[in-house]
């Protein structure tokens, strides 16, 4: 199988958004040098309104110096670019005012004690007003977040972000209650019924989507097969759990933005259940093959841990097994759990986890070595555990034998003993109710 490492599973979304064309220099690449005031125009510091308590009419003020400054700068240079870019946030600034004073609960106003919001599921929580290098985008309406000017939300559980402004507009359920009440993924690929049964609208907002014979604005969904307009699917991609249940296909897919939410606060959750769902990708992959009977033989030896003193003071569990899932339910497995077995580092980072568990109890700890166990067919000195990749546990009374040799008998002899012990005490009972 391949083993070569793939990109990112569920990647950030990411919205192209066209430079502004306004005096030909503003770049959508900026650097923190470039916001930075140019020595130039210092002197001008305070009629900028670079304090971000100005006022309505002081902004107002700023905005018409700034225009001024921006004719009389030459094209293309760090001075009007700096310029154009602090306008827009000028005029941000002034509409967040004019917001604030027809709004008493927007956040701007001091008064309003307004920070965490609930809509449909989304814990939204008001963000800091900082200067950031990084681009982020309204879930809702698209539009840019200019984080340093504009009030703004994000939601703690799946990452929803949006303007103040939009709140009242959200229409999409949080991801994570989704995720809750449904309790695992959609396990066809891609099931799609067409855009007619969607009467033509988008599966999220209901906005109509313009189709003709050329052209179309319907973005697919592989996750849902369902289809969206270019506000609601940013033409993201991730990989999908159905995909790789069934056919071991770790390719991203564009996927709306709804569904690249639940997939990404899902992605470490145990949800997948492969002996179940497709018990012959065991047999094709041997990656996933190996990966399981590692956790079959953590497992055993988590049993050991538990009840081991030693371990218990060393917190031997909770020091190496950073993922709980990995050795507690062995038969489940997370979207994450997959991609790392793809690419190879999750039978490595078991492989290391056995190593330590096995010298704990093999080696080093008298108190789990005590806990072994002899072959009763061929008397072997070797001390047996039933972790152990040559032995087998029987399944009625849990004694341990080497796998050749319990092969090559037909029945367990500690059944057996227990058997003919079980056959005496009753002959001996059936003899005193005779007497």
């Amino acid at each position: 199988m391949m083993t070569s490492q793939v990109e990112d599973p569920i990647p950030r979304a990411l919205a192209s958004t066209p430079s502004s064309s306004t005096s030909g220099c503003l770049s959508g690449d900026d650097t923190s040098e470039d916001r930075l005031l140019p020595s130039s125009l210092a002197a001008e510091e305070l009629q900028l309104a670079l304090n971000k308590e100005a006022g309505e009419e002081e902004l107002q003020k700023a905005i018409s110096r700034c225009k001024e400054l921006v004719l009389e700068c030459d094209q293309c240079t760090p001075e009007r670019k700096w310029l154009v870019r602090h306008l827009i946030e000028l005029r941000l600034r002034l509409q967040e005012c004019k917001e604030a004073l027809e709004d008493p609960e927007h956040p701007r106003n001091k008064s309003s004690g307004v920070s965490n919001r609930t809509v449909r599921g989304h814990h939204l929580v008001l963000q800091p007003l900082l200067r950031s290098t990084s681009s982020r985008y309204c879930d809702h309406c698209t539009g840019a977040i200019w984080s340093v000017v504009q009030a703004w939300y994000q939601c703690d559980d799946c990452g929803y972000s949006c303007h103040h402004k939009c709140l009242s507009s959200i229409l999409r359920e949080c991801a994570h209650v989704t995720a809750s009440e449904r309790g695992g993924y959609e396990l066809d690929i891609c099931p799609e019924l067409g855009l007619s049964s969607q009467k033509y609208m988008c599966a999220e907002c209901k906005t109509n989507i313009p189709i003709d014979s050329t052209w179309s604005e319907a973005r697919k969904c592989d996750y849902t097969g369902l289809y969206y307009c270019s506000a609601c699917h940013w033409g993201s991609s991730a990989v999908i759990p159905a995909r790789i249940i069934h056919n071991w296909d770790f390719g991203p897919q564009p996927v709306c933005q709804a569904s690249l939410q639940l997939l990404r606060i899902t992605a470490t959750r145990p949800l997948i259940n492969i002996e179940k769902l497709n018990p012959r990708l065991f047999t094709l992959v041997h990656e996933l093959n190996l990966v399981r009977r590692l956790r079959n033989e953590l497992n055993g030896m988590r049993k050991y841990l538990l009840v081991c003193r030693n371990a218990n003071e060393d917190h031997l569990l909770w020091k190496s097994v950073d993922i709980p899932h990995l050795i507690d339910t062995p038969g489940l497995y997370s979207l994450q759990d997959l991609l790392d077995t793809f690419s190879a580092e999750l039978p490595s980072k078991l492989h290391n986890i056995a190593h330590i568990f096995s010298q704990h109890i093999k080696v080093l700890c008298e108190v789990c070595k005590g806990r072994g166990h002899i072959c009763e067919v061929c008397s072997n000195e070797e001390v047996l555990f039933p972790f152990d990749a040559n032995a087998v546990t029987c399944t009625s009374c849990n004694a341990v034998f080497h796998k050749s040799c319990f092969s090559r008998k037909k029945n367990c002899p500690k059944c057996q003993r227990l058997q003919q012990r079980k056959e005496q005490e009753v002959l001996v009972n059936k003899n005193d109710d005779d007497e």
